[in-house]
This record gives structure tokens, sequence and C-alpha cells, in this order.
């Protein structure tokens, strides 16, 4: 399916900048692609999950840069979103990586009820599971561990690692640790780096290694991800 690029500035259609980046990113799954930055600048405004500010640039801030961490995926990879809020990265990576099988984890009814509404309305129900949860309360055993604007690296670690805070009930969560074995993919602004070297006794401590990788579709930067895996 080709893209309909869009000069107008409609959020449900791809702007013309980044047609060919969405082209190949979505490939002929374009339309769920624009379906959800409708549902984004619609019920995700309305929910209060999107600021309306948001409107005008849901597709280079939102959309394409959470398909930053989709060349760094292996194929046919069972993926955890945390955090997702509104669905940021799991759907966008989900509708580019139909080989994938990701739960979207989020602990705000509110956040579950949008993602439900969205995985339904794009038809993702057989690749996608909305799983209302805590990252330490979470049982799931995902390969991928992806997240946006959720925490610094050290607190992703501490939380993806099994040995975070205490939960509400005084007692930490007994589930087996996310990192490692899954690996962890955090998407990150400007900062990555500075945070990577925060984050370098609670690595070291646990065995693991970062580093940053900045993966782009047809020469466009799609954003920054901190990489985590074992050492």
């Amino acid at each position: 399916m080709r893209v309909r690029a869009d000069e107008s500035g409609g959020a449900g259609v791809v702007p013309q900048e980044w047609a060919e980046v969405v082209q190949l990113g979505f490939g002929d799954r374009v339309h769920l692609g624009e379906q959800y930055a409708g549902i984004l600048a619609d019920e995700g405004i309305e929910w209060g999950l999107i600021g309306p500010r948001e409107a005008d640039r849901l597709w280079d801030r939102h959309i394409v840069n959470s398909l930053c961490v989709m060349p760094l995926i292996d194929v046919g990879a069972t993926v955890a979103d945390i955090g997702s809020g509104a669905g940021l990265p799991g759907i966008p990576l989900a509708i580019a990586r139909p080989d994938l099988r990701i739960d979207l984890v989020e602990p705000m009814q509110r956040r579950v009820d949008f993602l439900s509404m969205c995985v339904g309305r794009l038809g993702l129900e057989a690749q996608v599971r909305v799983v209302r949860a805590r990252v330490e309360e979470y049982e799931g055993h995902p390969q991928v561990v992806t997240c946006r604007a959720v925490a610094s690296v050290a607190r992703l670690v501490e939380l993806t690692s099994g040995d975070a805070a205490p939960l509400r009930s005084g007692h930490l969560a007994d589930t087996q640790p996310l990192v490692p074995p899954a690996e962890l993919l955090a998407i990150k602004g400007e900062r990555a780096e500075e945070e990577i070297r925060a984050a370098k006794r609670c690595l070291q401590r646990r065995g693991l290694t970062a580093d940053v990788s900045r993966p782009e579709i047809a020469g466009r930067l799609l954003g920054t991800v901190v990489r985590v895996r074992a050492a």
C-alpha cells in the first residue's frame, strides 16, 4: 500500500517529509499507522494521553520516533513495552513488525482502556496483548523490553532486574527479572550517554552493558536508543 503523502498537515495522513520513511517502516500496513495517528489526534488528546500541542507533530516526534527500535529486534521476538501509555513505541512497532508478539504493559486503567480500544480498532488482537501491571508485577518473559519516556537508565535497570523499590504491599515483586535475559531498548534523547555513565555501577553490579544506537531508515535518523544487554 502506497503512502498518501500529505502537505496540509492532517494528523491522520503521513506528512510529505516522512513519506519514504513511513512507507519503508510500515510497508503494506501504512493504513494502520495512519489510523493510529488519527486515534492519537482524536481520543488520545480527548483522554489526556497526548497533549493538544502534539497534534501537529505526532508523526515525527512520536510515531516515526517509535520506529527507531524496529531494526534492533530479531525476527519473531516476544516484546514487552513497559509503561506503554498511549502505545508508544509498542503500537507503531506492532504495525511495522507483524512477526513480533507484543505485550503493552501499563498500570493505569484509563491508559489500559485506551490501549485496548486501539488494539481492537486496529485489528491487532492476534499480535498484541494489553496487560494492566506495574513493571515489578509483570510476569511475562519477553526476549526484548522496550520503553519510551519512562525513567532513567539506572531506574529502568532496577525495575526490570527484579530489585526495584517495594510495591505498595510492602513486599518486593517475586517475579522473573526481565533483564537479563531480555534485552532492554530504551528510546532516549540527547542525554543518552550521560544516563549510561550515571548507571555505570548499577550496570556493573548486574553484569550488564549499555551502548547507544541511532538507527536510520532511508538515510533519516529515527531516534536514539540505549541498548542494555548481558555483558
